[in-house]
């Protein structure tokens, strides 16, 4: 869409203006950088969690800050990506992977949550969080052939799910990091999860919509993110109640 004054004015036989406009756009343009790579690199993030129940009750729980320390690259389902050591009380509690292709920034992500009182793990994949060159784009497209739900004594569930997530730029914002005002790029990822449980013979489908919020600052990447919780009411199934979380950049440091 950012084109359509360019053809126009091409159109129209307007040489001055498309030479004009020719040389801009064959002057490369160096992207941000918003995955530090450098081991050693680490960063301090504040969490907190949003409880709810079934009925939309919600509890603010303050979780115990994480240290996320750059460990090196290497390539994870397909991408070179940057790995990095998550830490809370000194113990590492789990790996995180992110990559930069360009002005695509992305990030492999669980896809857990739960469904009628079971846990559902559908795997991680690659979301693409932030596209600094576009206002929106497409954040993951996939489908999952068949994955299974252990109720318990309710019993256990078969199905089958497809994701379509979408990114888009809300606007520039500040952000206060350990007293310094931070310029950055706040963005919504909307999350659509379509589970197909079978209940006997029928597909059942229970379509699920999170929203999270990034923020991202150029040299230093995501400095806070958002999703706040949500009870998912589907005709004939309990409310799924989904817990919401925060977490905000309060130090780093970044090796050059």
């Amino acid at each position: 869409m950012k084109r359509i004054a360019i053809i126009t004015a091409a159109a129209l036989g307007l040489g001055l203006g498309l030479s004009s406009c020719a040389t801009e756009s064959t002057t490369p343009v160096e992207p941000g950088k918003y995955v530090p790579a450098t081991a050693g690199s680490y960063f301090i993030h504040g969490n907190r969690a949003f409880d709810t129940d079934a009925g939309g009750a919600t509890d603010t729980v303050d979780v115990l800050s994480d240290s996320t320390v750059v460990t090196g690259t290497k390539t994870v389902e397909g991408r070179s990506a940057v790995e990095s050591i998550i830490y809370v009380g000194g113990f590492p509690i789990d790996t995180s992977y992110d990559a930069q292709q360009g002005s695509v920034v992305s990030t492999l992500l669980p896809l857990e949550f739960d469904v009628l009182g079971a846990p559902v793990d559908l795997g991680k994949k690659w979301v693409n969080l932030y596209d600094e060159n576009s206002s929106s784009w497409t954040a993951l497209r996939d489908t999952i052939p068949t994955f299974t739900i252990d109720a318990g004594p309710s019993g256990s569930y078969t199905g089958s799910a497809g994701l379509d997530f979408t990114g888009k730029k809300l606007g520039t914002e500040t952000v206060t990091i350990n007293g310094v005002s931070v310029a950055t790029q706040k963005v919504e990822i909307t999350l659509n999860i379509t589970l197909y449980l079978m209940f006997g013979p029928q597909a059942v489908p229970v379509p699920i919509q999170l929203v999270r919020t990034y923020w991202f600052a150029n040299n230093i990447g995501w400095v806070k993110m958002m999703q706040p919780a949500k009870v998912v009411n589907i005709m004939g199934i309990p409310p799924l109640p989904i817990d919401g979380a925060e977490s905000t950049l309060l130090r780093y440091n970044i090796v050059k």
